[in-house]
Parts: C-alpha cells; structure tokens; sequence
C-alpha cells in the first residue's frame, strides 16, 4: 500500500496527530508513505490569521494556497490506481483545490479533518458569528472540500455527527478516530509521590471552551487551604480571568506553553489533573490532546461530564463536573480519599492503553486501508 502525504500540514505540540499517524504508517512493513506535502512552521496557528492586519492574513492565506496547490501537483504526478491520499489538517485547502478536479481522475483521499476550521475560528474563538462574507466563504471552502474527500477522519462521535450535519457528509463517510500522540513523552512515573499537599494542574490555551471562568470560581473558596497547591500552564484569551487570583497562596500560573517534555513533567508531579469546562456546543463535542495525556500517564482526572469520545469506545472514566461547585466538590473528594484517586488514574491508564493507544490507531488506519477497493 503506498500512502502520499499532500498538503500544507501542521504539527507541533498542538498538532500531534498528523506527524504521529504517519510516523506510525511508516513502521508497517507493507506501506510505503511517499511525501508530497509539507509541514507549516511550529508556531503556526489559525486563529492568528483573524488577529493583526488584513495585509498579513492575507499573504498568510496566499502561502496556504500556492503550497496547497503545489502539493496537489505532486500528487497528480505521483498518483496511481490504489493508491490513497492523506491530508492532515488542516486539510480544506487541499481538499477544496482537488474538488475541482473530475471525480473520474481525483485522488482518493483520506483527510483528517479533526475539528471544523470554521468552527474553530468562528464559534471557538470568537472572530465573529461565521455569517459575514468571510465567515460564509470559509463555511463553503471547507464544505466543498470535505465533500470531496473520500473518507473524513474527526476525533469523537460528537463531531462525527457535526460535520456531517453542518457540511452536508454522508454518515458513512465521517469516522471517529483517536489521535496519535508521541507516547515516549507520557510514560506513567514510576517513583512514589512524596507524602504532603495535593498538586493540582491545569494545562490549556485559555479558549472559551476550556471554561477558565467556571475552573477559577471552583478553585477559588480552595486558595490557601494548605491541602491543596494548583498550576495552571497556558495563555490565551480568558487569561485576565486570572489576574484577580495572582497573588493568592496556593496557586502558580506558567504563562505561555511549554515543550511537551516539560508538560510531561508536570504531569508527572501532578496528583489531579483538570480538563475543560465550557458546557455544551464545541467543549461537549472534544476530547482534548491534554486528556490524552493525563489518561496516558494514569492521573486521575476531572473535567466537565458532558464530553465525547472516539468511534466503538466506551465513555472515559474521568470525574465528570457540571458546575463550579461539582469542581470544588470532586477537588475535596478525591483530597480526601487517595484510594479514589489511585483507581481513577489507573482506570484512565487502562481506558488510554485500550482505547486511545497508537496500536489501536494503528489496528484502525489498516483496517481502513483494507477496506480500499483495488479498482475504481
């Protein structure tokens, strides 16, 4: 089997996925990945396209296009009868270039959509309501593209049934896979935790899903008390929401992100690890990165009950919190019974190795794969 990557793809410590699939496809004997993309800058993101001036946005948006295109020009030239092509995210502009082209002579392509980019920058980092003129543009390049993808890789059920619904996808086209993280970075720490206050992290980028506002009003009544220390890890747009706890014991804000071996060492130190908070919409739909790793790494987890998961997995077995009050209850909970705590991170750790593992994201790609006709 031999897999062409294409487009202009992201990765880096926000983006795993797409460079740990193809790490993964690329250790199968039998599949050769031959490289006609390529990966966009570390430190670049999206959203920043709606931040700053038009002039840049612009000639961010032209580069996506003419390597998109350049990339679509390689896969014509490289592409043969049974081959596929991956497109990782984000993937619409690829996708949209190639929905030009006749179905008879198209690529069949896998593209991982993961979450919409429309979505993204219009609902989930609030650029506008998605309605004005390039808010419907971005809605249609991206529905367009998705349509013409043969299949359409998301992350949970919940936004499985999203695409297909917002973007017009037939139900069969949309699956739901886990992501692929680097797992040499989240092993489980094997010296026992030193006896003394309960370390309690949050790692996030401070987008409204993550609910920053209901997180700090659940903590907030715990400041100061000496069985509890918290650190939260990010920047992002509610970062003001944290100004006001400052100078309050108990509580260290590392502002910005870190490399992921020091996120992972965190985690390691970390006794509870919390999730998101948003509610319903886009928060309900994800299983975030950041929960993968603190499943990954057997820590006990709380984080808001309404969430998804991927394709044939059972529900995650996190503390599910609807409020700020369920937060400060399940935080005084599990401070108080460290058997509880013991079993929830252990039960994550079996859920992750079952479930979310890159060998169960390894069984699913070649099972995908097998299901390509030879012909047609």
């Amino acid at each position: 089997m031999r897999i062409l990557h294409a487009g202009a793809s992201l990765r880096g410590a926000g983006y795993p996925n797409a460079w740990q699939t193809l790490c993964l496809l690329r250790g199968q004997p039998d599949i050769q990945v031959i490289e006609c993309g390529s990966w966009l800058p570390e430190d670049f993101h999206l959203w920043k396209l709606t931040q700053g001036s038009s002039w840049r946005a612009l000639a961010s948006l032209s580069g996506l296009f003419l390597g998109n295109l350049a990339s679509l020009c390689r896969v014509l030239i490289r592409y043969r009868r049974g081959y596929v092509v991956y497109v990782p995210y984000p993937g619409l502009f690829f996708m949209w270039l190639a929905s030009w082209l006749p179905k008879r002579i198209r690529p069949r392509c896998i593209i991982d959509a993961y979450i919409s980019v429309w979505d993204s920058l219009y609902r989930d980092r609030g650029a506008g309501s998605g309605r004005g003129i390039i808010g419907r543009m971005l809605h249609w390049i991206e529905g367009r593209g998705l349509r013409a993808a043969w299949r359409v890789i998301v992350d949970t059920r919940a936004n499985r049934r999203y695409m297909a619904d917002t973007f017009g996808l037939k139900p069969e086209q949309v699956l739901a896979l886990p992501l692929a993280i680097d797992e040499s970075v989240f092993v489980p720490p094997t010296t026992p935790k030193v006896e003394g206050f309960l370390n309690v992290l949050f790692v996030g980028t401070f987008v409204p899903l993550h609910g920053i506002d209901i997180l700090l009003a659940g903590i907030r009544p715990l400041l100061g008390d000496p069985r509890f220390h918290f650190t939260i890890i990010g920047d992002g747009q509610s970062a003001a929401l944290l100004a006001d706890l400052l100078g309050s014991p108990g509580i260290e804000w590392i502002r910005g992100w870190r490399p992921l071996e020091e996120i992972a060492a965190w985690i390691a130190d970390a006794d509870i690890c919390l999730g998101v908070f948003g509610g319903a919409g886009k928060a309900a739909r994800v299983l975030p990165f950041k929960l993968y790793m603190y499943l990954a790494m057997g820590k006990p987890v709380i984080s808001q009950a309404d969430l998804s998961w991927p394709d044939d997995a059972p529900r995650p077995p996190v503390r599910g919190t609807l409020t700020a009050e369920d937060i400060h209850a399940a935080l005084l909970e599990l401070a108080e019974d460290p058997d509880r705590r013991q079993q929830l991170g252990q039960s994550g750790r079996d859920y992750y190795r079952r479930w979310l593992s890159n060998a169960r994201v390894t069984r699913i790609w070649r099972r995908l794969l097998d299901s390509i006709p030879a012909r047609g």
